[in-house]
C-alpha cells in the first residue's frame, strides 16, 4: 500500500509533468496506491482557491476524478487510531524541536496505522516519523 502525497498528485495534473513521476507511477498497481483525507483536503483548497481566483473549474473536476473513479474506495480517513498517532508525532517532533504542519502529521499518522509508505516529494518532512519513504521524482526512487 502506497500514499500519495499531495505533491505527486498535482504533478500528475500539470500538463508537462516530471518524467520520473510518470515513469513511476506507470510502474505502480494502480490498486496498491492510495490517497488520504489530507491530501483530499489540500487538493480541493487549492482547487477552490483557482476556482475563487479564475472562475475555473479544472483542478476541481481532476480532483473529483481522481477521487470517485481513480481512487475509488481507496482514500484513508483520519480516524481514531491515526489520531492517536497524530498526538505521539506532533508532541515527539516538538520535544525534539521540529515541529511540523497538522497536515503532514495527519497523513504520517495515517500511513502509520495502517502501514503504508508514502510517496513523496519532500522525504525530508516525513524523514523522522519512522514512515517507509518513496521519492518517484528521484530517478533511482
Amino acid at each position: 500500500m502506497i500514499v500519495l502525497d499531495t505533491n505527486i498528485i498535482s504533478e500528475t495534473q500539470n500538463t508537462r509533468f516530471d518524467r520520473n513521476v510518470g515513469q513511476w507511477i506507470r510502474r505502480q498497481d494502480i490498486g496498491s496506491l492510495y490517497l488520504c483525507a489530507p491530501v483530499v483536503a489540500e487538493l480541493a483548497y487549492g482547487a477552490q482557491r483557482v476556482l475563487l481566483r479564475d472562475r475555473s473549474d479544472r483542478y476541481l473536476r481532476a480532483l473529483n476524478e481522481q477521487v470517485e473513479s481513480r481512487f475509488g474506495g481507496r482514500v484513508l480517513a483520519f480516524d481514531l487510531m491515526a489520531a492517536r498517532q497524530y498526538g505521539m508525532l506532533r508532541a515527539r517532533a516538538e520535544r525534539d524541536g521540529r515541529p511540523r504542519t497538522d497536515i503532514d502529521l495527519m497523513i504520517a499518522a495515517i500511513c502509520l496505522t495502517h502501514g503504508a509508505t508514502l510517496a513523496t516529494r519532500n522525504v525530508r518532512d516525513f524523514a523522522d516519523f519512522g514512515l517507509d519513504l518513496i521519492n518517484p521524482f528521484d530517478p533511482a526512487g
